[in-house]
Order: C-alpha cells, then sequence, then structure tokens
C-alpha cells in the first residue's frame, strides 16, 4: 500500500483515489500514517537498519517493527496490521518529540562535555609547552653559566701557568748568572794563578841572571 501510495505527486490527489483493497476512512488513515513525521523517520531509521543488517521485510513486517504488532481485520488483506489512530499517531509523535528533544539534549550535553574536554586539552598542552620552554631556558642559562665557569677556569688555570712559567724563567736565569759569576770567579782565580806563577818564574830567571852577573863580576 504504501507503494501504491508512492505512486501519487500528492497527499491531496492520493487521497482521491483511495487503494482497492481500503474503505476511504482506513485509505484516509494510512495517508495520514504515510506522511507523518514519526512513519518517515521511522521508516528512514528501519530502512538504514536493514540496509546494515541486509535484511528485506514485508511491508506489514515493517509496520509491526515501526509501529508494534497490533493486528486486526483489514479488507483485502484479512489479517494485517492495522494503521494506527490519529490520537496514537499523536501521541507517538509527540513521543517522538520528546526523544527527539531529549537526543538532541543529551547531543548538546556530549558537545559541550567535549568542547570541555578540548579546552582542558589544550589548556594543559599549553601548560606542557609553557613548562617546556622554561626547562629550555633554564638549560640555557644552566649552560651559559658552565661555560662561563669553564672560561674563567680556563683563564685561571692560563695566569698561574703563565706565572708558573715566569717564577721558573726568573729561577733559571738567576741560577745561570750564579753559574756565570762562578765560572768567572773561577776564570780569574786561574788567571791570577797563572799570572802569579809567571812572575815568580820570571823573578826567579831575574834573580837567576843577576846572581850569576855578580858572581862573575866578581872574579
Amino acid at each position: 500500500m504504501h507503494a501504491y501510495f508512492k505512486k501519487f505527486p500528492r497527499k491531496e490527489a492520493a487521497l482521491l483515489k483511495p487503494h482497492p483493497d481500503t474503505t476511504e476512512k482506513q485509505w484516509k488513515e494510512l495517508r495520514d500514517m504515510f506522511t507523518s513525521e514519526i512513519f518517515i523517520e521511522r521508516m528512514d531509521a528501519f530502512q538504514r537498519q536493514c540496509d546494515l543488517e541486509g535484511k528485506t521485510y514485508t511491508e506489514i513486517e515493517v509496520y509491526s517493527e515501526i509501529f508494534g504488532k497490533k493486528s486486526g481485520f483489514v479488507r483485502g488483506l484479512g489479517r494485517a496490521v492495522k494503521p494506527p489512530s490519529p490520537s496514537t499517531l499523536t501521541t507517538q509523535s509527540s513521543n517522538l518529540q520528546h526523544q527527539l528533544a531529549k537526543a538532541r539534549d543529551e547531543i548538546k550535553a556530549m558537545r559541550a562535555a567535549r568542547e570541555k574536554d578540548l579546552q582542558e586539552f589544550a589548556k594543559k598542552q599549553a601548560e606542557m609547552e609553557a613548562t617546556l620552554r622554561d626547562h629550555r631556558e633554564e638549560q640555557r642559562v644552566e649552560q651559559e653559566r658552565i661555560w662561563m665557569e669553564q672560561e674563567e677556569s680556563m683563564k685561571r688555570e692560563q695566569e698561574c701557568m703563565l706565572v708558573e712559567h715566569e717564577k721558573c724563567m726568573q729561577q733559571e736565569q738567576e741560577r745561570m748568572r750564579k753559574e756565570q759569576e762562578c765560572l768567572r770567579a773561577k776564570i780569574s782565580k786561574q788567571l791570577d794563578k797563572k799570572m802569579s806563577s809567571v812572575m815568580e818564574k820570571k823573578m826567579s830567571d831575574r834573580a837567576k841572571r843577576l846572581f850569576s852577573y855578580f858572581r862573575s863580576s866578581k872574579r
């Protein structure tokens, strides 16, 4: 019947040509059911479920799944699912609206919770990035301090080495000066001794010549 109803471009046109197996009243109720929001929404949901499960249902089974298993006698169909009454449709529509509103509230709450989680994550990420920046800055400052200490230590070591070198040079120069003085004194002493020996020899030779001279003159 739903397939028959969908052949008409408008529900008013469908109302003018009821299904052969229904009365005008039944067809009007069916038309109202086919065009109701609850029927359309449940049909869409049920169709998606059928596509996911890969199942097929008869028209009566579809109505049973959507509106419940309320059976009755329908002309031309025998025992079949009876279309719900307008009051039932109104109640079902109200319930569906309530369910939709509840679902919207739940979705809204989930979105708010997700937004809150995202904000908290962004906050934590910002805090972690700030902590990382602080840590890097501390490392940079510490590295600079270590470099400065090493540089100062190297300067002090160089200064100590220079002082020690100058001290060693002074000591070496003093040692060489003393050695030179000792050498000069030794050479001077040797020269004096040699000169004294030469003078003594000369004096001895002279004395011998004089003695020889005096001796020859007395003869």
